[in-house]
């Protein structure tokens, strides 16, 4: 079956241009009207004239008219390209599970085409992999370095993901991607949740965006717990508590956006919410905005729709979900981050605009935020690790489905579609594979135990599916961005930078600082740190608070610093912490490589840098056992954690790299080497 499509640019020119003519039109009754005695008259003499005329112009209506529909016919690119990422595969784990013939889909293909280990982005940020992947350019040049960013000029810090100024989201990556490349071809793409894409580009097809749309918070995910247990001293940073009176009858709300009242004072609106604990020992009735729905212990609610009043006529619309972890002896009820609702958007979700409604009746209600599934509540126990199957395995299904629906009329052109489940079960469940690690059960379910390679194995499921539907002369590529491994010990690098007399605080005799590089002395700070291996020199005229005159002592202090780090030693395990430290400028280059760090840290194994040092904070100790269940990584030296790249094609570069993606595709649609020079990749097409 052919598939029409016509750009809905196509619609507003011929609107525009009617719309001229319209004008035009009204002006000449205007004319008419004041001389239609002299005009009758003309119109008398010069008939052949006139009629001359008229067939004239309605011939260059047509000419135009047509011009511009056909301008956008369909590419005869006849071949499909579809690519499959699987965030986090590693070749540690893919290898031997192959060799046992447990990845059978995995296997063939690499036997029938290729495999090979693939490296990974400087740092092996999956973000910053990604826009690797699908531009073929180095930070430098697309922007994104980090997943926390600071502006030189205030010192504040902020999320690279996503970018809402005023009410409006604006494009995060500053170079093209593969789509805008295949779009230029009026080649069918689709693209299904790749990471940092919000807001959804225009494409010759259709998109949904994925990591980088927020909650209707605006964060990456901030969920509610509801709880009659005291506790006093929570420090949940990744969702609200909310503690309640135990009663028969419980009162409360739910957290919607920010909005300004009438005196000027900005808060978050409140949706009333009750909560009836009824005669059911093991049961309650949650009753908000219509919503009315029981739910039991170890129980998921299904999509519930909320709606924000925002004032002005305007109304924010969200989904989410429920989760009662216990009723008794104390109320503990989770409330996932509200996502935008796909059927009616506060922002665009995808390309077309109503794409993401189309999703929403094909396969039902799904995650819309970038990041679906909540990790910080497992950190920080109010999801059990149960729960947390269950959201994982849900998010996966949604994507299947997106998936399937696209398979089942894509004929030609280039698909891509996105799974970030294998990446967050290695980051929720590796310290179960590892018996060094600080929270290694010895007496753990075997069903944990196992967790990682099932979904090694659910990849392998998707992939033989996907292999069925191609053709001969069509091609398939898959890969992870990055490989993974255990995360032990995590390191404060602003602790070591003022241990070293890189770094002061206000207070000389203070035991921590804060986060967000509130305590920091500037004027006795030459080097700090934010994000997750980060180190930025306080260069003068370029931070607000710059102490570090020259370049010449900025090279010196990278100096020092990169030799005294690769010299560290963990006192406790006796292990070297860094593997490598890189200097910036030999990572970062392009219009963007201005503000980007100065030096990255290359942890060695088992390191990564703290959750304190990504936004900024100095804590007491240098190095501590990571206590979180977030047990895993890949924020290692890049050199230690490749990704893998299987494709049904033989790949012939030597050492493929994630930036050699979008220059394959590129070539595959006609580019040749002239026009692919002019692109500016940082890889090259790997046949």
């Amino acid at each position: 079956m052919d598939y029409a499509y016509i750009d809905p640019e196509t619609g507003y020119t011929i609107a525009s241009f009617f719309g001229w003519l319209i004008a035009f039109g009204l002006g000449f009754i205007g004319l008419f009207t004041a001389f239609h005695k002299k005009i009758f008259k003309f119109f008398r003499n010069h008939k052949k004239l006139l009629i001359i005329i008229a067939a004239v112009v309605a011939a260059e209506i047509i000419i135009f008219v047509t011009g511009r529909i056909m301008g956008h016919k369909e590419s005869d690119f006849n071949h499909k390209i579809i690519i499959l990422g699987f965030d986090g595969l590693s070749p540690r784990l893919i290898e031997p599970m192959m060799a046992e013939g447990e990845l059978p889909n995995f296997r063939r293909l690499g036997d029938s085409g290729s495999y090979s280990i693939l490296t990974t982005t400087n740092p092996s940020q999956s973000p910053v992999a990604w826009s690797g992947f699908s531009t073929g350019q180095n930070p430098g040049k697309h922007g994104v370095y980090d997943f926390i960013v600071r502006d030189p000029k205030t010192m504040e810090l902020t999320l690279s993901l996503s970018n809402i100024k005023r009410g409006k989201a604006h494009r995060v990556i500053q170079s093209k991607y593969f789509w805008e490349y295949t779009s230029d071809e009026n080649i069918q793409t689709i693209v299904l949740g790749c990471p940092v894409t919000f807001p959804p580009d225009k494409v010759h097809g259709r998109m949904i965006s994925g990591m980088g749309v927020p909650d209707v918070l605006g964060t990456e995910g901030t969920f509610t717990f509801f709880t009659t247990e005291r506790d006093e001293d929570s420090d949940d940073i990744g969702g609200t508590v909310i503690q309640v009176r135990k009663a028969p009858l419980i009162v409360t709300h739910l957290l919607g956006p920010k909005k300004k009242s009438m005196g000027g004072k900005v808060e978050n609106i409140k949706v009333p919410m009750k909560i009836q604990m009824g005669e059911a020992d093991d049961k309650i009735s949650v009753l908000f905005q219509g919503n009315s729905f029981e739910l039991r212990e170890e129980e998921w609610s299904d999509w519930k729709s909320i709606i924000f009043d925002l004032g002005q006529k305007r109304k924010m619309r969200g989904i989410l979900k429920f989760y009662l972890v216990e009723r008794e002896p104390e109320l503990k009820l989770y409330a996932s981050p509200i996502n935008f609702d796909p059927r009616e958007p506060f922002f665009p979700l995808s390309y077309p605009q109503e794409y993401s409604n189309e999703l929403a009746t094909e396969i039902g209600l799904y995650y819309t935020q970038g990041m679906p599934m909540d990790t910080w509540a497992v950190n920080e126990g109010r999801l059990p690790e149960d729960a947390h199957i269950e959201q994982i395995t849900e998010v996966i299904r949604e994507k299947k489905a997106m998936l399937d629906y696209e398979l089942a009329r894509f004929e030609k052109g280039a698909l891509f579609c996105y799974f970030e489940s294998s990446d967050i079960v290695q980051h929720m469940f590796w310290r179960y594979t590892d018996p060094e690690h600080p929270l290694y059960e010895d007496d753990a379910p075997e069903e944990y135990r196992e967790l990682i390679g099932s979904w090694y194995k659910r990849m392998d499921t998707i992939l033989g599916e996907v292999m069925e539907t191609l053709g001969e002369e069509d091609y398939l590529f898959v890969l992870s961005d990055h490989g993974f491994d255990t995360f032990r010990r995590a390191v404060h690098l602003n602790t070591w930078l003022r241990e070293n007399g890189y770094l002061e605080l206000k207070d000389p005799y203070a035991v921590t600082g804060g986060e967000l590089l509130t305590d920091l002395d500037w004027s006795k700070t030459k080097a700090y740190s934010i994000g997750f291996g980060a180190i930025y020199i306080n260069q003068e005229g370029r931070e607000k608070f710059g102490v570090v005159k020259s370049e010449a002592e900025t090279e010196q202090l990278k100096m020092e610093i990169q030799d005294k780090m690769q010299q560290w030693v963990d006192e406790k395990t006796q292990k070297p912490v860094v593997s490598n430290v890189y200097d910036g400028s030999d990572l970062f280059f392009g219009p963007h490589a201005k503000n980007t760090p100065d030096l990255y840290v290359g942890f060695h194994i088992g390191y990564r840098a703290s959750w304190q040092s990504a936004l900024g904070a100095v804590p007491e100790e240098t190095i501590e056992d990571n206590l979180k269940k977030w047990s895993g990584s890949h924020l290692f030296d890049p050199v230690l954690i490749p990704g893998v790249l299987f494709c049904n094609e033989k790949i012939t570069k030597k050492n493929p790299s994630i930036y050699d993606l979008t220059p394959t595709i590129v070539k595959l649609i006609g580019y040749d080497e002239k026009k692919l020079k002019q692109c500016d990749f940082d890889g090259l097409p790997l046949f």
